[in-house]
């Protein structure tokens, strides 16, 4: 039986959003569009490489020449699939690119901090005999019998060394490393670029990582057993590629390519506000219902009546004398305590249904409960504000 293999791009996919990575990794749908932070990292990523590649060859480049480089590779990779999510604009995040390369050249220049193992190292090596992971390393240095893995970010985010503690992705090129070596003195080396600023991070072992990456992968397993791929709304959401075919905003994008007069006669923009409009109604006549309702109430109390006459319709206003419990925690102790907790307990038929869907019962509990078990469809509509793309 083969084995699957995964990166750590796909398992951090699956976590943002299940359907993206359905998209990528299952239909194996091209993105639709790139975002300009995605397609600005890589030219970074581009650059920093040729500034290495070529020192191997004892060719120490200028930083003219690498900027000229990241300029070209610029102009010669733009298309019209790039996008931007922000206020601002292309050419904004070109020279965020200029400076990133500026402080990263002068900070480091003349690049003798080690010598060069490999660039872009494609690594493939086996978590266990079900799973391998593939992937690639920026950067893999060695300096005084210490392999380092580089990784290069151009995010506008600085982490703290905590988090980067805890991060999986180099601590799997750590174990890659071992694995294809037989090295065990690593450190892993982050680069924030926007920030000029590096984090590193050596542990005596990396081995830690393994059951956890193992167990986020079996996650994805069973969503593929059951088919279930929901979309996860986040504000990654305004950088994803396939944010066009997304169920949550595949009606938004049909919208932006009409006219304004056509939008207007559009047959979900149509409903949705006709939905609302009635809503809004409702809610003000179930106000309206209620203050009448206090009335009738204040009618029957001070009038001595029970029944009150309409014209078609007779109201019965009956007072009930009832007791609530304030402290539910020392209630539901008592009852415990007395031994009454079945007489006064319910069944949750909400948790136990996602739980046999979800396939968290005992397997002879839910064999017994599929013979009375049936999934019926369940719609309802949540209204909420529209926002803009970039919020």
């Amino acid at each position: 039986m083969g084995h699957a293999t995964y990166s750590y791009s796909a398992i951090s996919s699956y976590e943002n959003c299940p359907l993206q990575f359905k998209f990528s990794y299952i239909d194996r749908i091209p993105p639709l569009r790139r975002s300009v932070e995605a397609f600005m990292g890589s030219r970074v990523h581009e650059a920093l490489e040729k500034l290495y590649r070529d020192k191997l060859y004892e060719k120490t480049n200028s930083l003219e020449e690498i900027l000229e480089f990241y300029n070209d590779r610029w102009r010669r990779k733009m298309d019209e699939r790039i996008f931007v999510a922000k206020d601002y604009d292309i050419e904004n995040y070109r020279k965020m690119g200029e400076r990133y390369l500026t402080d990263y050249y002068n900070e480091y220049k003349p690049f003798d901090e080690g010598r060069t193992i490999a660039l872009e190292k494609n690594v493939y090596f086996p978590l266990n005999e079900k799973y391998w992971i593939k992937g690639v390393i920026d950067r893999l240095t060695e300096r005084d019998d210490i392999y380092e893995v580089h990784d290069y970010k151009t995010s506008l985010y600085l982490p703290s060394k905590k988090e980067m503690e805890d991060d999986c992705q180099l601590a799997l090129y750590a174990l890659a490393v071992d694995h294809l070596y037989g090295v065990k003195k690593i450190e892993l080396v982050w680069h924030f670029l926007a920030f000029n600023k590096e984090i590193r991070i050596r542990k005596d072992d990396y081995e830690g990582i393994r059951e956890e990456v193992i167990r986020r992968i079996e996650e994805i397993e069973e969503a593929k057993k059951r088919n279930d791929f929901p979309p996860r709304e986040s504000p990654l959401c305004n950088y994803c590629g396939h944010q066009p075919i997304c169920p949550l905003f595949k009606h938004s994008h049909s919208l932006q390519e009409m006219e304004p007069e056509e939008i207007k006669e559009e047959d979900g923009f149509k409903l949705v506000n006709r939905y609302w409009a009635l809503t809004q109604e409702i809610q003000k006549l179930e106000g309206e219902r209620e203050m009448v309702k206090k009335q009738i109430l204040e009618y029957a109390k001070r009038n001595g009546v029970q029944y009150i006459y309409g014209s078609d319709k007779i109201a019965n206003v009956k007072f009930y004398r009832n007791v609530n419990f304030r402290e539910k925690e020392m209630v539901e102790k008592i009852i415990l305590q007395e031994g009454l907790f079945e007489k006064y307990s319910r069944l949750d038929f909400i948790k136990l249904s996602n739980d046999f869907k979800n396939g968290m019962l005992p397997a002879a509990v839910a064999k017994k409960l599929k013979e009375v078990a049936e999934e019926v469809e369940v719609a309802r509509i949540y209204l909420r504000n529209a926002r803009r793309e970039e919020d």
